[in-house]
């Protein structure tokens, strides 16, 4: 009897940590995270033919980064895949983690031009802005720790 009370309990408590933890999650989810589709245009007041071509660039960007990703993540399967291929060896391990890494920069390399695009419409206010905006999305959760000299 006292283990079904117990496991009564439990559960209850795991259904409340869990209604909690929904809320939370849908409550902070506009909060948090790098900026939606109209988040870089409005918080650059970017108004026009300027607000146009930004959103027409940002279509472009993440259609062609959201590929890459996709790219990414196989080529992450495949490489985890040698595990249990006992013909893969060290060379088809490096050539693979090699891809992954080209992937890596073809993302680095569209990303810094996209942004280096967005600028080329700003004025120096919006600069700043969108330098600020850059270095807080790049920024680790948490912030950095503090240099040790």
């Amino acid at each position: 009897m006292k283990t079904l009370r117990f496991y009564k309990w439990a559960a209850a408590a795991l259904l409340i940590l869990n209604i909690i933890t929904l809320f939370f999650l849908w409550s902070g989810a506009k909060h948090h995270g790098p900026p939606g589709r109209n988040d870089l245009v409005d918080l650059l007041s970017l108004e026009g033919e300027k607000k146009t071509k930004i959103l027409a660039l940002q279509d472009v960007h993440f259609k062609e980064k959201d590929k890459l990703i996709d790219k990414s993540s196989h080529l992450h399967e495949e490489l985890f895949a040698y595990f249990n291929d006992p013909k893969k060896d060290a060379v088809d391990v490096s050539t693979k983690i090699n891809q992954i890494v080209e992937n890596q920069r073809e993302i680095e390399q569209m990303t810094f031009d996209y942004f280096k695009k967005v600028s080329s419409y700003c004025s120096p206010v919006q600069k700043a802005k969108l330098q600020g905006l850059i270095h807080k999305v790049l920024r680790p959760p948490g912030g950095r720790p503090p240099k040790k000299d």
